[in-house]
């Protein structure tokens, strides 16, 4: 049987639905046709849809594998019976006779998954849990209803409960010392990473007292005594010692020998010294090196002729100086971690409280919850219900499994082989998973747990039913060169650890087929390295840097294979931007400027995989000119709004001249409003940002976002793009779409969404498939489950910085003196490592380089045709050979395997100009038939229409009217052939600013207490009204208060008073039909009356009601029909408050029915 026969045999053993089966596949080996093939015959053999659970490691993985199986599905709704049975035997085998319905039944699988409730159950495991969640809230413990928080909804969440453990442990001693315990070497950013890394991670004790039970156990684990303090154990060992001991020590040192007396005169101070810290340190520097490492020798021969007592008498000092240094140092572990688990534990006490309070679960809830219920005595009832609804599981990805998630899905899968769960049917378990792409372990992704459950799933499963393991090694998706290497790369036991209990080896369904890898030399540092001008960004390479010359090579390269129509053999056509995949490890220096400068060579390219909102350079600005616009004393903010693709200021042209030349204590903006008319620049910029100010203060952020993105003849959207590229238009999508989310969550306010968007650090996750035909950027972690034609790895020689591990030393899999698996203990740096944390430190270190050179082979099989290695020299220029093999790098690995392969050729020319360098190449020519794409029709081209950045529009709105716009006749007409009447911003300060800015205060300021309504008042106008001038911005505060202390309106403003009370309704009916919506400034709801008041600013007012305008009188006539449907059973009141006189004036009833007659709402 040829490797592929053995292949097709393994894939439909896998597929078999009576069978359970665990799966390793190779990369490219077809598992994801595995899955779906073994769905398709679930369902050929008649289990309900509904029956089977399919999970998947992340959303496009699962509607991936719907899309496959709808697919093979429709295409057997329609075809012919010889197609059909062509499909079925390649999909089950050849069989000697199919029953007279089998087609007919096949082809009525697609209709049956299409209509099954709910859907396809092919979902991620946060999804499944999330439905099991919401199916049994009560029985979970979860909030009815809840809603999942979004990332960085959580992470503002997270951040707002630590702030309030912080203010609550002002009351609490023992959370203020563990504050102060870890505040002293952190500062507030390193303390808030540290404890909300932990807390958001879930914590090992949920409960306070469950913190303190575990902290006792850990200072019996440490051999610490916790209330003794490191003066106190210094006192100790310090108060032991024999002082003339210590002084004949002196005495034999200083004796004679160069050393020996330069040991004395470092010891000499102890006896003058009368305080133990001085003491101690003393000691210390006798003792032990600036390194903190022992002296090799105190005491000499000479030392010894002169008193043998001296040396062993030191050597024993010593030994207890070190033992107290453990001891010190464990301590220190001690009260640091016991400080940390307490705020942790804090910290995630008062974030669950936080989202139960708003009934949101996080992801990991979802998870947790889940597996809490079904561990349960009493969840018996839970399981029935989903034992009867789940026959068949499916597991992909099973590598990347977590602890918790496992322990969800064994739940499941327990419940098939117990009790009344082995019922009379077919059940099955089937996981397919590859140990060698294992890379998410900062996920909780376990390679041994693997292993682990590889072996005790297959045991159990053996008992039960028929279970067969199923190796899938033949890649049917790269070509024979690129194999060869991979299989080269870890030929090495060592190179291999961490990759299986066998060295990889992989078969080729490709053979014959071109294909080619290219190990570039390193990019060499320049010996004289070029200086940036002074005024280059600070994270811009120079010309010669190795980051800028090696991203140059690779995209000219990219740029020269586009322009000259490169052969891509395989397939026999040129090559295609969206053929080309480059990864790196890191989104680093090399990340960026790659991207940089294929976009400057015009090479078409996707930008970033993943954008970190906060530091995209539009949302900056965005966010920048947000803060100008609630501050407008915010010269920075302004500075770089007015630097942005926004507006593009000149730093010598436009800004220097505004910012130098300016008035003692004036802000930038009164500088450019004073100037405006300098330029015409100037005044544009000066409209714009007052128009969009004024619409952040008054409609909130995602009002204001629209406003600064869409308005003007060039919108800002397509100013970003022109400066910025696409990657602006995602970023800037984004941030509209928290915008919106936020106010359907949060009060409409632009200085609170600024506030929230700080505390956020949201990530946008940009889909990287080439529909677009560019060429993609990403992450090696990104990149897992994709391919592409032609791979570069561009970072191939950055190493792991094990260095780095920690400040959180985790003691999994390693023995920790009965502290649980999962605590971490706190160490602030590697010298502060005692015997524990120094052999976890290390077990770590390994366990990050196995998944180092996973992550390697993950990136190495992301190629079909062609791999290219690259990576830049170290700064140390050292040599990558002279670390283990378990420690190189990708590009040493790569080097060791060229050394292993036969037929490598190598170029005569340096590659290199400076530095020199040869590439080394594997590869084979086309002898199989190419396997050509169907030919595209290529689009023709199309002009931009005229319209298309034009804004659209307003249409004509139907009978949709606000209260204020009712009046007489005419007054309805116009409005609704005009069908805008609003203030626009863009008019500056017109007669409805002033009315706007009052309604505000009349609206905020009852709820301040009277004696602070001055000072808040002045504020809220400095902020509201800052362009207007002060002696106006005072006349209105006193109208203000004036009305807000007279006792004849206290009912108005009473406690249980409500402002700005949005109604909306329909009056009337048929044709004559009105929908109205507006907002009552001010509503009070007695037990037999509602008194509907509404302010107006008319300066000077009407003096009887006679003289009211009848646009008021409709529009109370409006509102009072409303709130009548609503409180049909009260009387309904409606007056004017007149605030110019400080004066409410009833609207009498007469007049109210007559406008309401008048605009056709009456009842």
């Amino acid at each position: 049987m040829t490797p592929f026969e053995q292949t097709v045999a393994n894939q439909r053993i896998a597929a078999t639905p009576s069978r359970s089966s665990f799966v390793m596949a190779n990369a490219g080996s077809g598992k994801t046709r595995v899955l779906t093939n073994r769905v398709a015959r679930l369902l050929l053999d008649g289990v309900d849809p509904e029956k089977i659970l399919c999970i998947t490691f992340t959303k496009a993985a699962a509607a991936e594998m719907a899309d496959r199986l709808f697919s093979v599905l429709g295409d057997w709704a329609l075809a012919t019976d010889a197609q059909l049975m062509v499909a079925l035997e390649e999909l089950e085998g050849a069989r000697n006779e199919r029953a007279p319905d089998d087609l007919a039944k096949a082809r009525r699988l697609f209709a049956r998954a299409l209509e099954t409730p709910g859907g396809l159950k092919i979902q991620t495991i946060h999804s499944f849990c999330e439905s099991v969640l919401r199916r049994f809230p009560l029985e979970a413990g979860a909030p009815p209803g809840f809603t999942v928080l979004e990332d960085a909804d959580g992470f503002a969440l997270i951040n707002a409960a630590l702030d309030r453990v912080a203010r609550d442990a002002g009351d609490d001693p023992v959370l203020a010392a563990a504050f102060s315990q870890l505040s002293g070497e952190r500062n507030e950013d390193q303390l808030r990473g540290l404890l909300i890394g932990a807390a958001a991670k879930g914590a090992i004790f949920e409960q306070a007292s469950d913190c303190e039970t575990q902290i006792a156990q850990l200072a019996q684990a440490l051999k610490v005594n916790p209330p003794f303090d490191a003066a106190r154990v210094k006192d100790q060992f310090l108060s032991a010692l024999d002082v003339q001991d210590l002084k004949r020590a002196h005495d034999g040192l200083a004796a004679e020998g160069k050393k020996p007396q330069d040991a004395a005169k470092r010891l000499a101070p102890y006896f003058s010294t009368e305080e133990n810290s001085e003491k101690w340190l003393v000691l210390e520097n006798f003792l032990l090196t600036s390194a903190g490492t022992p002296y090799k020798q105190l005491a000499t021969n000479a030392t010894d002729k002169h008193d043998p007592w001296v040396k062993p008498y030191l050597q024993d000092l010593l030994t207890g100086f070190d033992d107290t240094v453990d001891n010190l140092k464990a301590l220190k572990i001690f009260q640091d971690t016991a400080a940390h688990w307490r705020l942790t534990a804090a910290l995630r006490e008062q974030y669950n409280a936080t989202k139960s309070f708003r009934a949101v679960l996080d992801f990991d809830d979802l998870i947790l919850r889940t597996r809490a219920l079904f561990m349960r005595a009493e969840s018996a009832w839970v399981m029935y219900k989903l034992d009867f609804g789940i026959e068949h599981i499916l597991l992909d990805e099973a590598q990347d499994t977590s602890p918790e998630q496992w322990s969800v899905i064994e739940s499941l899968f327990e419940e098939f082989f117990s009790g009344a769960g082995a019922r009379e049917v077919s059940r099955s378990f089937f996981a397919v998973g590859d140990l060698k792409q294992s890379i998410y372990s900062f996920q909780g992704a376990d390679v041994d747990l693997f292993k682990q459950k590889e072996q005790e799933l297959g045991e159990k499963l053996a008992q039960v039913t028929d279970y067969k393991s199923v190796p899938l090694n033949l890649s049917f998706r790269t070509t024979a060169p690129v194999l060869s290497f991979v299989d080269s790369a870890f030929a090495d036991k060592q190179a291999a650890e961490g990759l299986g209990d066998v060295v990889p080896v992989h078969g080729v369904k490709r053979d014959g087929e071109a294909g080619v890898v290219e190990l570039w030399p390193l990019t060499p540092y320049p010996e004289k390295p070029e200086v940036n001008p002074w005024d280059a960004p600070v994270d811009a390479p120079v010309s010669n840097h190795p980051v800028r010359v090696l991203c140059d090579r690779v995209a000219s390269t990219i740029k020269d294979w586009i322009d000259k129509s490169e052969l891509l053999e395989s397939q026999g056509r040129a090559v295609r931007p969206g053929d080309i995949l480059i990864l790196v490890q890191s989104r680093g220096k090399l990340f960026t400027e790659i991207i940089s400068r294929l976009s400057a060579l015009g090479v078409p390219v996707a930008g970033p995989d993943r954008l970190k909102l906060n530091e995209d350079p539009a949302v900056e600005d965005l966010i920048s000119y947000a803060r100008f616009a609630l501050c407008a004393s915010d010269d920075l903010s302004l500075a770089e709004v007015l630097k942005s693709p926004l507006y593009g200021f000149d730093d010598d042209t436009d800004l220097f001249p505004l910012a130098y030349d300016r008035e003692k204590h004036e802000t930038l903006w009164k500088s450019l409003r004073r100037r405006a008319n300098e330029h015409l620049r100037w005044r544009s910029a000066v409209d714009e940002i007052s128009a969009a100010s004024a619409i952040g203060k008054f409609e909130g952020p995602l009002a204001f976002l629209n406003h600064v993105i869409d308005a003007g003849e060039t919108s800002g959207r397509k100013r970003f793009y022109q400066r910025l590229g696409k990657a602006s238009s995602d970023a800037v999508d984004e941030l509209l779409r928290q915008a919106l989310d936020f106010e359907n969550s949060n009060p409409r306010s632009l200085r609170a969404f600024v506030d929230w968007f700080d505390r956020s650090a949201a990530d946008i996750k940009r889909e990287m498939e080439r529909e677009n035909d560019s060429v993609r950027v990403m992450t090696a972690h990104g990149a897992k489950g994709l391919e592409a034609e032609i791979v570069f790895l561009l970072d191939a020689h950055r190493d792991i910085n094990t260095r780095n591990i920690g400040p959180l030393i985790s003691l999994k899999d390693c023995e920790g003196r009965g502290l649980p698996p999962e605590a971490a203990l706190l160490v602030n740096s590697k010298s502060d490592d005692i015997d524990l944390t120094e052999r976890a430190r290390e077990n770590l270190k390994c366990k990050d380089y196995e998944e180092y050179r996973r992550l390697f082979y993950v990136a190495a099989t992301r190629a079909k045709d062609r791999l290219y290695i690259c990576g830049v020299e170290s700064g140390k220029k050292s040599d990558p050979h002279k670390k283990p093999v378990n420690q190189k790098t990708w590009h040493a690995l790569a080097e060791d395997a060229f050394g292993r392969l036969v037929n490598v050729s190598t170029d005569s020319s340096p590659f290199w100009e400076e530095g020199g360098g040869v590439v080394r190449r594997i590869s084979c020519d086309q002898s199989a038939p190419v396997k050509k794409e169907p030919l595209l029709v290529e689009t023709p081209a199309i002009s931009t229409p005229s319209w298309l950045f034009q804004k659209a529009g307003k249409e004509t709105l139907a009978q949709r009217l606000t209260p204020s716009k009712l009046g007489g006749e005419e007054e309805i007409h116009q409005y609704l052939e005009e069908a805008d009447g609003s203030y626009s911003p863009l008019r500056g300060h017109d007669k409805y600013f002033r009315g706007r800015v009052l309604h505000r205060l009349l609206e905020l300021l009852p709820e301040v207490a009277e004696q602070e309504r001055l000072n808040v008042a002045d504020r809220l106008l400095g902020w509201l009204a800052d362009s207007v001038d002060l002696g106006e911005r005072e006349r209105w505060r006193d109208e203000v208060l004036k009305v807000l202390h007279d006792p004849s309106f206290a009912k108005v403003f009473a406690p249980g008073s409500m402002a700005e009370v949005p109604i909306a309704g329909t009056l009337g009916a048929g044709d004559t039909a009105l929908k109205i919506s507006g907002q009552i400034d001010r509503l009070v709801v007695s037990e037999s009356q509602v008194f509907v008041v509404d302010y107006k600013t008319n300066r000077p007012p009407p003096q009887v009601a006679a003289e009211i305008d009848p646009s008021y009188v409709a529009q109370m006539a409006a509102y009072r029909a409303l709130v009548q449907e609503i409180y049909s059973g009260h009387e309904i009141i409606c007056g004017l408050l007149w605030t110019y006189d400080a004066r409410l004036m009833m609207v009498p009833k007469e007049m109210l029915d007559h406008a309401a007659v008048r605009a056709g709402i009456a009842g």
